[in-house]
């Protein structure tokens, strides 16, 4: 009789060791799915912000009349889109925090991107951008508009 006991905390011991490298394994996978889907989201934001400049410089330096149309993806942890005088900024939400993405242009930009972020969080999608140069009396050299 009591070598089955015996048996039995046996087998229990093995199970609850089995129990906790199993929990341990699926904490660190749990935890490195998160921080590569959050990586994936600022490298997303980051791509954006940088296609975005591109854009502006290459119609600023071309001058008036120049036009093109640019796709960038937005990526769903995006809190904020702003597109003003000399800056392209993504509002990046980490965590419970956030980080800015921005870049700074050649040219003064005016944007009307109110379709993208009609209130936070943006609309996670890719984005067709018209990025078009200004007449030269304008303050504004660079009007970027959602297609």
């Amino acid at each position: 009789m009591l070598k089955k006991g015996q048996a039995s905390l046996e087998y229990m011991i093995i199970l609850a060791l089995a129990l906790g490298v199993f929990s341990a394994i699926l904490y660190v996978s749990t935890s490195l799915i998160v921080s590569s889907s959050t990586q994936l989201g600022v490298d997303s934001a980051l791509r954006a912000v940088q296609e975005i400049k591109e854009a502006s410089d290459f119609i600023y330096i071309r001058g008036h009349p120049s036009k093109t149309q640019i796709e960038v993806r937005i990526p769903g942890n995006i809190e904020d889109v702003s597109i003003a005088n000399s800056v392209v900024r993504l509002r990046v939400s980490v965590a419970d925090s956030y980080t800015d993405i921005y870049k700074v242009t050649k040219g003064n930009m005016v944007s009307d991107i109110s379709s993208i972020c009609p209130g936070a969080p943006c609309r996670e999608g890719y984005y067709v951008l018209s990025v078009e140069s200004l007449p030269p009396d304008s303050p504004y050299d660079v009007n970027i508009t959602v297609e």
